[in-house]
């Protein structure tokens, strides 16, 4: 049953997801500026322990990347279910 109530709060979350999504791009894209290397690089010499694991600002942009999955798969299924209630 779609009621208004379920459409505001779904804007609500998709909001929420939306600027942490942003937000996390933004930590990422300061952290390929500063070591001069891309997420994607980073994140497979992270795995394969090419470089310092145990360095904080590597274990944070580590972290980030792996809560920007989670936050974009939130925020996916947050939009497939806002929009089949426009349907």
């Amino acid at each position: 049953m779609h009621t208004d109530e379920y459409e505001i709060s779904l804007s609500r979350e998709l909001d929420v997801c939306r600027k942490k999504v942003k937000a996390l791009q933004k930590k990422l894209s300061c952290m390929e500026k500063k070591f001069n290397i891309s997420t994607g690089e980073f994140v497979k010499d992270f795995k394969a322990a090419k470089i310092d694991t145990h360095n904080n600002d590597f274990v944070s942009w580590f972290n980030d990347f792996d809560a920007l999955g989670k936050w974009q798969e939130s925020l996916r299924q947050y939009e497939e279910i806002f929009f089949s209630l426009k349907i």
